[in-house]
């Protein structure tokens, strides 16, 4: 009897784990991601970031307002902890940029040289996952992207090679 109980326990522990399954165990084909993400939007909302990096204990949290514009792209005003505007537009941030208009427009051919695309699906909320392909150039530095969202991009993850991770959630009020 102990031993049935005992098992029991481990099986309804480990039920959790098997129903949130990775993204990243849904390999899909660009031609196959078109029917499935929704054409995005411009949007103007609120950001929350919390950047983690190697070597230092606590996060590094900022907020602002966010825009994403199909012709021009992204722009986040920081308006904690220190005033500043960033556009995804410059050199600096460039790939990023072009990653999301690529996302945003549906013309995932134009990364699916650099990049595999995983997808997954739960009631209304959709998950892209993409990881560089190796020899890319970008996989030395990137390991992972995972966009998430409903009608919009909700939240966005980029996970570097170094360990480091900024993660971004978008809310619309």
């Amino acid at each position: 009897m102990k031993n049935k109980l005992i098992t029991l326990l481990i099986c309804l522990l480990l039920l959790p784990i098997n129903c949130h399954a990775s993204v990243y165990d849904n390999k899909i084909e660009a031609k196959d991601l078109v029917k499935e993400l929704p054409e995005l939007n411009n949007v103007e909302c609120k950001f929350k970031q919390e950047r983690i990096l190697k070597n230092i204990d606590k996060p590094l949290l900022s907020s602002g307002n966010f825009k994403f514009d199909k012709k021009q792209g992204i722009f986040f005003e920081t308006t904690y902890p220190i005033k500043s505007v960033t556009s995804y537009t410059n050199k600096d941030y460039e790939q990023i940029n072009d990653i999301i208009l690529a996302i945003s427009n549906k013309k995932y051919s134009k990364l699916d040289n650099t990049f595999d695309f995983y997808y997954q699906k739960n009631g209304e909320i959709w998950t892209l996952g993409l990881k560089p392909k190796v020899k890319t150039g970008i996989d030395k530095y990137i390991n992972s992207i995972t966009i998430e969202g409903k009608e919009n991009i909700n939240k966005i993850v980029i996970a570097m090679k170094d360990g480091s991770k900024t993660t971004q959630w978008f809310s619309i009020e």
